[in-house]
């Protein structure tokens, strides 16, 4: 199956069903990887609107913006997703990366800590 028909066949499943979060959050990964991040990144913030619990969402909506240059967003999801579940491993490192990005060490000093004391704790 090609790409393009991928694309149009998650595109499909959201129709169908509009209201899931969990259909916008896989087509939002999907169009990530095929490269259309504005279109991703537009999926990723609907999913975190329908269901305000759904720390993978915004863990992912946090890196790509973070990708895509929109630092000051990303840090919103990371925030979010760090309140929502403050034993996340991936949303306290990707947390500590963006810091790490902006230049704010010290604090991403402390989230790459509290990181690494999360998986050390698995």
């Amino acid at each position: 199956m090609q790409s393009a028909e991928i694309v149009a066949n998650a595109r499909k499943a959201v129709e169908v069903e509009p209201d899931s979060a969990e259909a916008h959050f896989q087509y939002a990964r999907l169009l990530e990887r095929e490269g259309m991040l504005e279109e991703a990144c537009a999926e990723y913030t609907k999913a975190c609107e329908m269901r305000d619990d759904f720390v993978d969402a915004h863990v992912c909506c946090g890196s790509l913006l973070r990708r895509i240059g929109r630092a000051g967003d990303a840090e919103i999801h990371y925030k979010i997703a760090i309140s929502m579940d403050p034993g996340n491993y991936y949303a306290r490192f990707s947390y500590a990366a963006l810091l790490e990005d902006m230049k704010r060490y010290d604090e991403a000093e402390e989230e790459y800590l509290k990181a690494a004391n999360i998986r050390a704790g698995e």
